[in-house]
């Protein structure tokens, strides 16, 4: 019985939807060859908001889909945002950078639910432009 709970658990966790991230350093390189803007999600640990972007949002399929075809998704935590010269006026703090690393949207504070977030990116990719 353990074993059949083992293997749907470990079904589900696969099913499941979820980013790619990128590390911060690589996303830059990727964004120049495919022509995307980057997504940077800057979280901490203990924070209820980012675990709800986590377990709840960023599980809708339709809205990993949007965020992987248009986007290169990066997250990082508090402190490494510090060292790189991200302001966080919160957490998550989401930042849109173009591919040379300056942001072309201000970035957005907080959580949503995955339609409203997802509205809302799809407002941003419009305004990227290439």
């Amino acid at each position: 019985m353990r074993y059949i709970l083992a293997l749907i658990l470990l079904a589900f966790m696969l099913l499941a939807a979820d980013f790619d991230w990128i590390a911060y350093d690589k996303a830059f390189l990727k964004a120049k060859k495919l022509n995307k803007p980057i997504m940077v999600m800057i979280s901490q640990k203990n924070c209820p908001t980012c675990e709800y972007m986590d377990d709840v949002a960023f599980e809708n399929e339709e809205l990993v889909d949007f965020v992987e075809y248009n986007f290169i998704p990066v997250k990082i935590d508090l402190d490494e945002a510090k060292k790189l010269g991200l302001k966080a006026y919160g957490t998550p703090t989401f930042y849109f950078l173009r591919p040379n690393g300056k942001p072309f949207e201000p970035p957005l504070v907080g959580g949503a639910a995955a339609k409203v977030f997802l509205d809302k990116l799809k407002e941003i990719k419009a305004d990227y432009g290439h």
